[in-house]
């Protein structure tokens, strides 16, 4: 766990935190995520000035990236008789699933 933000400024670490916990715990679409970045970002500026609130990213898919919460997934084949799983074969290149 690598702690890139331990000397970033608190409000627009807060600012992230906001839509990133509206947009993970509270399922809130990526346009109304991206709607309270905007505005919390004007928020700030009108508070703080604009040369602090340059580096809040406008996309929720950003802060998720900043996080690094992007889920890792694999994709298995499934029978449609019995439900059964497989994953996919690395050695087979073309068609990996069975």
């Amino acid at each position: 766990f690598k702690q890139r933000y331990h000397n970033a400024n608190p409000a627009i670490l807060l600012t992230m935190l906001i839509a990133l916990i509206l947009n993970v715990f509270g399922h809130v679409t990526r346009p109304w995520c991206n709607a309270v970045l905007g505005l919390l970002n004007l928020l700030l500026e009108t508070t703080l000035g604009k040369s602090t609130c340059s580096t809040i990213p406008s996309d929720i898919r950003t802060v998720r990236k900043k996080f690094d919460l992007d889920p890792v997934t694999q994709t298995f084949a499934t029978c449609t008789r019995c439900s059964c799983t497989y994953p996919p074969a690395p050695t087979r290149k073309k068609s990996p699933y069975p």
